[in-house]
């Protein structure tokens, strides 16, 4: 049996076991959803232990990413909170001709080299907390992906995404002004409104069993009230759990579940000061970096400042991590004894534990150059008691948490999925108790969420998708093999694709085949080309050694003009070197990023300028070779005193002559490559504005 935090995983949960392997040997985007209790977050946790691809995980609000284990998205791609739209300026790779505005994605996002390396080397990405993410903000991390991965034309630039939530929970954190603006292009504010998930529909999975509740009448009431179906009948029976005369203290810990922050900071105050032992404040405490909201006040699992006494009633806030499992996550219990660094919390079941001191982490992702991987590194801890006080809390904090006693306030519900939240939220139809009752009007479904989960994919597809994700998984992992010439592998990866799909006699797998190949011979050919030239650079040089050998009689004035030369052809040759590898660079940039073209159009011309240089500097040095012959030819009598000096001229000539052969050859290439340029700038030129703006290079 796997155990994940003291969770052991449930071998024969088919929907479980499906999203591992897609994750696993696929690059299929990913939804990830289930009702309350089925194990959403189970799977993050074991997705995160498991996974061997570099991995971030991102969470839309503070709490969510400590608890998820990872960074808010806005943290990670530096994002601002307002929406963006549409072709929005601050996204495109260029500005257009003639505008003056010069805000580009560069500028919008000005990431350190860290974080494009990150970026760049990032195979899986994990967003929790789906549900609450804008459809805007998903386009741009589609966006951000695509620009700095430099591969346009892949959704996420070809990072595996995978979504986890439940839509039909919590709603997008989006306000009455930010959705004015946004609505004008999008559907609806969810995540599935977004273009990049409209245009690549994501592997729609629902993990199916529920391990919060075991009684099927209770079950199916929830499944009734998440898609608003429940009838008037099942609604006056579920409104027979509203009792008003109730008590919340009673010997079960019942927790109040409420809509607002008001109502559980009133009742919590109130029943605390009706405790008549003394108050026992204990201090946390934040080191280094930690999450700050609006205010500038720390984004805290719990008060910073916990104030207790005896009898309040509290909350656990983190699992045992312990042999015996003692407590776990949202367990009610009451406060037995308080020392200065001691609490002991008693239990409806009259069990007592000494509960310790706990750390929360804020992590970033660094880049660890020698493992080449992404890795985690902690960036700031607050360190205090896993407690917080729990006679109420609000139905957006109780997400997922479990309650075996819970009295609901819901009479005032104004969001999407509230009532469906809280009421899931316990164990038990027994153990539910209505400080309000629910009026029809409060049981919400967003329509939207309805229709989108209708495009659930059918589980007699799933093994189908799951096939042809690891074959789509396996053939570009040939791609990349065969790139960096690892035929060995490639074999092995185009054995394991076959199993899955053979794409041997398909029209695209012909298409790839026959360009591959013909890349392979022309780089054979292109070799022997060298060779050849190769050999008459060989013969010419040993003609010119012949001849230089007759004409030993240079003098040290020679010599020293020799010198001079060869220094000024060694500056020449190695700015040959930087402006070819300028021109690559430029030739690079020409394929992805239209915004360069008149860039390069003056860099192609100051090339040609310095060519035209290079072609007068060798004739230069062509007369100069001609007039030291000629001047070799009135020094003979002086051979015999400049013996010695000749011996190392013929060496240093000899040199000089192979340094002009290959200056030439160079200057040829960069003619070549100038022309591939000229032409280049012009197919660019021609490409329609309408081209242009879908992105076409």
């Amino acid at each position: 049996m796997t155990t994940i935090e003291n969770i052991d995983l449930d071998k024969n949960n088919v929907e479980f076991n499906n999203a591992s392997e897609f994750v696993k040997h696929t690059d299929k985007l990913i939804y990830l959803t289930g009702k309350a209790g089925t194990g959403k977050t189970t799977f993050l946790k074991s997705l995160k232990n498991n996974t061997t691809k570099n991995a971030v995980i991102l969470a839309p609000t503070g709490v969510a990413a400590i608890n998820a284990g990872g960074q808010t998205i806005h943290s990670f791609f530096h994002l601002p909170f307002g929406p963006f739209v549409v072709n929005d300026k601050r996204l495109r790779s260029s500005k257009e001709l003639g505008d003056l505005e010069d805000t580009t994605i560069y500028s919008t996002f000005k990431y350190k080299e860290e974080k494009k390396i990150i970026i760049k080397q990032l195979e899986l990405l994990i967003i929790d907390e789906i549900s609450m993410v804008r459809c805007d903000t998903l386009d741009v991390i589609d966006k951000i992906l695509r620009v700095f991965r430099q591969k346009p034309f892949l959704p996420f630039g070809g990072v595996q995404v995978i979504l986890i939530g439940d839509t039909f929970q919590l709603p997008p954190i989006a306000d009455f002004a930010q959705w004015e603006i946004l609505k004008n292009y999008y559907e609806s504010p969810f995540f599935f409104s977004s273009k990049v998930v409209i245009e690549n529909k994501p592997v729609y999975i629902e993990l199916k069993k529920i391990y919060r509740q075991k009684e099927q009448e209770f079950i199916d009431l929830l499944n009734k009230i998440r898609v608003n179906q429940i009838n008037d009948l099942e609604l006056n029976d579920l409104n027979k759990k509203y009792n008003p005369t109730f008590s919340s203290n009673g010997i079960n810990n019942h927790i109040i579940l409420s809509t607002t922050n008001a109502q559980v900071n009133q009742t919590n105050a109130t029943k605390l000061d009706e405790i008549k032992s003394e108050t026992k404040i204990f201090e946390g405490k934040v080191t280094g970096i930690f999450p700050k909201d609006s205010k500038g006040s720390f984004v805290l699992p719990t008060e910073q400042n916990l104030h207790l006494k005896v009898g309040a009633q509290i909350m656990i806030l983190k699992n045992d991590s312990g042999e015996f499992k003692r407590y776990f996550n949202g367990r009610i219990g009451k406060v037995l004894s308080l020392e200065d660094d001691k609490i002991i919390v008693e239990f409806s079941d009259e069990s007592k534990v000494q509960v310790e001191k706990t750390s929360w982490n804020n992590i970033q992702y660094v880049w660890n150059k020698e493992k080449r991987k992404i890795e985690e590194t902690t960036i700031g801890t607050f360190t205090q008691y896993p407690l917080r006080l729990a006679w109420a809390i609000t139905v957006h904090k109780s997400q997922g948490l479990t309650f075996e006693h819970v009295y609901a306030d819901l009479g005032n519900a104004f969001e999407d999925g509230q009532v469906y939240v809280a009421l899931s939220r316990c164990t038990s139809l027994s153990g539910l108790v209505l400080k309000s009752q629910i009026p029809r009007n409060k049981i919400r479904t967003n329509n939207n969420v309805i229709e989108f989960a209708k495009t659930e994919t059918p589980s007699t597809l799933i093994v189908q998708e799951l096939n042809s994700g690891k074959a789509d998984y396996f053939y570009r992992r040939i791609r990349e093999d065969i790139k960096t010439l690892n035929f060995n592998e490639a074999y092995n990866n185009f054995i394991k694709a076959l199993k899955f799909r053979n794409d041997i006699e398909t029209e695209i797998f012909k298409k790839y085949f026959v360009t591959t190949a013909s890349k392979f011979v022309s780089y054979k050919s292109k070799q022997q080309f060298l060779f050849t030239d190769y050999q008459v650079i060989k013969s010419e040089k040993e003609e010119i050694k012949a001849k230089l050998l007759i004409n030993e009689n240079e003098n040290i004035e020679f010599e020293s003009k020799i010198e001079e030369q060869n220094r000024g052809l060694k500056i020449l040759l190695e700015k040959t070197r930087d402006h070819e590898k300028l021109l690559e660079n430029e030739l690079h940039k020409t394929k992805k990023l239209n915004s360069e073209i008149i860039q390069l159009k003056s860099e192609n011309e100051k090339y040609k300028s310095e060519n035209l240089t290079y072609k007068t500097e060798i004739q230069h040095l062509e007369n100069k070779k001609n007039e030291l012959k000629k001047i070799k030819e009135t020094k003979v009598l002086e051979i015999n005193l400049l013996n010695k000096e000749n011996i190392k001229l013929e060496n240093k000539i000899s040199n000089f002559e192979n340094e002009i052969i290959g200056l030439k050859t160079k200057q040829n290439i960069l003619e070549d490559i100038n022309r591939k340029n000229e032409i280049e700038i012009e197919r660019q030129k021609n490409l329609k504005w309408y081209q242009k703006l879908v992105g076409k290079k």
